[in-house]
């Protein structure tokens, strides 16, 4: 799907399937909903509202997914905003310096220059 297409999909469509997805995965891993529910501190019910993608929080959906083993999987749904090298900014929030043009930059240094020559 292109950035278009989702950014086009209705949010109850993307929630829905979300809830499927949850679902299949506890299903695929033979866990029952109760069980799964009392793993992740919900109610059953909450955990059926999830999987059916009628409702939910985030504190739900981190709790149930903390509960299926993907923790790891919570934080790769927004990217790293950190930093690059490349990026105007630095880490401590200053502008770097740009590199001056060679147009800009003095003549370049001759031994004549030196002091006490002359």
């Amino acid at each position: 799907m292109s950035p278009d297409t989702e950014s086009l999909q209705p949010v109850s469509e993307i929630i829905a399937a979300l809830g499927l997805r949850i679902e299949a995965y506890r299903i695929s891993r033979g866990i029952k909903q109760a069980d799964l529910a009392s793993s992740a501190g919900i109610s059953r019910s909450t955990l059926m509202r999830l999987e059916a993608g009628t409702s939910g929080t985030i504190e739900t959906l981190v709790r149930v997914l903390r509960a299926l083993g993907l923790t790891d999987r919570v934080l790769e749904l927004v990217p790293d905003a950190s930093l690059s090298p490349l990026d105007p900014m630095s880490e401590t929030g200053q502008r770097r310096l740009r590199v001056r043009d060679r147009k800009s930059d003095p003549a370049p240094w001759s031994w004549d220059d030196e002091p006490g020559n002359g």
